[in-house]
């Protein structure tokens, strides 16, 4: 009972799927390096394209429960602008925070995880907002 309470908050929500998009995305990167050979390369960028796509349907639908389909073109483009600034920015916070501030890697991570998570969720709750048909 309190699962359900707990899962009518569009955050809860938001981390579960994203949660559900990195595990997919960890099994498919170790299933295809592991088992079907697949250079760690494709394998990554090909999980990474699968992540995309599965947390990209579970934020929309699920998330923040949109159903409009006249602007879901729109929405690709900028949920891919998202994530790619937020993979660049990863990095670059990553490095900053290591070799300039003297973190521990794993802190740093954490911390910047931290933050881009509460950016992607605000980002993605305007990108998902309902919007009327124009006709």
């Amino acid at each position: 009972m309190w699962i359900q309470t707990l899962l009518q908050k569009p955050v809860v929500r938001f981390c579960v799927a994203g949660s559900a998009g990195w595990l997919i995305f960890y099994a498919l990167l170790y299933g295809l390096t592991e088992y079907f050979h697949v250079w760690y390369l494709a394998s990554s960028m090909s999980a990474l394209i699968v992540n995309y796509a599965v947390t990209f349907l579970l934020q929309k639908l699920w998330t923040f429960r949109d159903k409009t389909t006249h602007v879901v073109g729109r929405q690709v483009v900028l949920y891919a602008l998202m994530v790619t600034t937020f993979y660049f920015s990863n990095a670059v916070l990553l490095y900053l925070l290591v070799e300039y501030l003297g973190l521990w890697y794993m802190y740093a991570q954490v911390l910047i995880s931290i933050l881009l998570t509460i950016a992607s969720f605000l980002i993605s709750r305007q990108l998902f907002a309902p919007e009327p048909p124009t006709h």
